[in-house]
């Protein structure tokens, strides 16, 4: 009765009649939903007439029978690729904290903001801890400029206008001209660096990961301590990281994958990793 007790009647009502019209593909008549459920037509239609509005239910005309509308259709996208991207990306994480034995993290574009959504922890008793549900920083985060890096010149400018320049640590450039050319150096060397400049004592390197249309769709990081990052050890993670996010985007080309929840990169600079042949046709 207590775990009962939290539960809001009017939504069980909705998903009831969610999860009907869900079995029913040709949709139901006002009435047949009443049968079906065992609630009365006004309360069923007082939901159908706010799902309508918002395109969760379609009805091609007055009295025509019910359906689910479009707006399922572009949830259930939404989920169905950031599931894919997450599931091919896990192997290659897999892969990189088995080779340097440090944490790697998944971020994609997601209306307009750049996620973490996937990390793989290191076995190491002292490690960083994974970001996992937070926003990245697209002028202090290896991944942030990895994203920033593949937008053209202006969408940068406008990405430079909208973005708070935070000064998270004293090492942060908040300076938009030294942003906009390191944002063009990551583009030409296909990896980006974050020495201290989000967490004092922490490096994170990344590289970007493009789908079938090549435009950018995520990134892979790999965060280090900063006792365990002398000189000579980024430039050999960069490769790795580099090759497998390409190795990555194949995957994605061969799936068909186009990721359609991101920043606008319609216009995307050519990526430097590159991909099987015939994938921008």
């Amino acid at each position: 009765m207590a775990a009962y007790s939290h539960k809001i009647e009017l939504v069980e009502k909705l998903i009831r009649v969610l999860e009907v019209l869900r079995d029913e593909p040709n949709g139901l008549s006002l009435h047949e939903l009443a049968a079906r459920t065992g609630y009365v037509k006004s309360s069923i239609h007082r939901i159908l007439h706010s799902l309508k509005a918002h395109g969760y239910v379609d009805q091609a005309s007055p009295g025509a029978p019910y359906g689910l509308g479009i707006q399922f259709l572009s949830l259930a996208n939404t989920l169905a690729t950031r599931v894919e991207l997450v599931k091919l990306g896990r192997p290659y994480m897999r892969e990189l904290v088995a080779l340097f034995r440090e944490s790697a993290y998944l971020a994609v574009l997601r209306d307009g903001k750049a996620v973490f959504v996937d990390v793989v922890d290191s076995a190491r008793d002292f490690q960083l801890i994974g970001p996992l549900g937070t926003e990245v920083y697209f002028h202090a985060s290896s991944a942030g400029k990895i994203f920033a890096a593949f937008l053209p010149p202006k969408q940068q400018e406008a990405l430079l206008d909208s973005i708070e320049l935070i000064p998270l640590t004293a090492h942060t450039l908040v300076d938009r001209e030294a942003i906009a050319r390191e944002w063009d150096s990551v583009r030409r060397s296909g990896w980006a660096l974050n020495d201290e400049e989000t967490i004092v004592g922490a490096a994170f390197l990344a590289a970007p990961v493009f789908d079938r249309e090549g435009s950018i769709c995520g990134s892979i990081s790999v965060g280090v301590p900063k006792v365990r990052f002398p000189a000579d050890v980024a430039a050999d993670i960069a490769g790795h990281l580099k090759d497998a996010c390409r190795r990555l985007s194949q995957d994605l080309v061969a799936t068909g994958y186009v990721h359609a929840h991101g920043l606008d990169t319609s216009q995307a600079v050519t990526p430097p990793i590159p991909l099987r042949k015939a994938h921008y046709a």
